[in-house]
């Protein structure tokens, strides 16, 4: 069965903590297709926006521990994930959000329960809200956030056991 889920993150690697625990946790004969969601304010500037690149916000955001990581997830998972892109979600109302969610074809998010998103003051935004008031079928992934590893940060860190299940 394939489905297209979305995780909102902050391109950190504990964000990919989420996706993880779904994928593990999923049967065997589930597939996905992945949205790593962002929240970006645009500029105001016209000639800004005529030159926009949703590419090019993105990589502004992605470090290639955070691209690694996530390649780390694709081989390991390989017989559960279809697709994983990186997009971001440059809306201000909740209407245009469902639009994105009904254009992609979204079945499922799932939104860590603890973990401090760590966004650009200046460019970001949370997508929580929009996604809680949506009519997505929404599962809340918790894990301890707070413990001290020494790979925090570095891809290492996606190996880390310490996700619990599904709430």
């Amino acid at each position: 069965m394939k489905k297209t889920i979305l995780i909102p993150t902050d391109f950190s690697i504990e964000s990919l903590a989420v996706l993880k625990n779904v994928l593990s946790q999923s049967s065997s004969n589930e597939k996905f297709d992945v949205i790593l969601l962002h929240g970006v304010h645009l500029t105001d500037s016209i000639t800004d926006l005529l030159f926009l690149s949703k590419k090019k916000i993105v990589n502004q955001f992605i470090t290639n521990e955070f691209t690694e990581a996530c390649s780390v997830l694709q081989n390991k998972y390989a017989s559960k994930i279809n697709s994983i892109r990186k997009d971001i979600f440059t809306g201000f109302t909740q209407a245009a959000f469902n639009n994105y969610v009904e254009g992609n074809k979204i079945d499922q998010a799932f939104l860590p329960t603890e973990h401090q998103w760590k966004l650009d003051k200046r460019k970001s935004f949370d997508l929580v809200p929009f996604i809680q008031k949506s009519k997505l079928s929404v599962e809340q992934v918790g894990w301890n956030a707070n413990q001290n590893i020494p790979e925090k940060g570095k891809v290492a860190e996606i190996f880390f056991n310490g996700v619990p299940s599904h709430s």
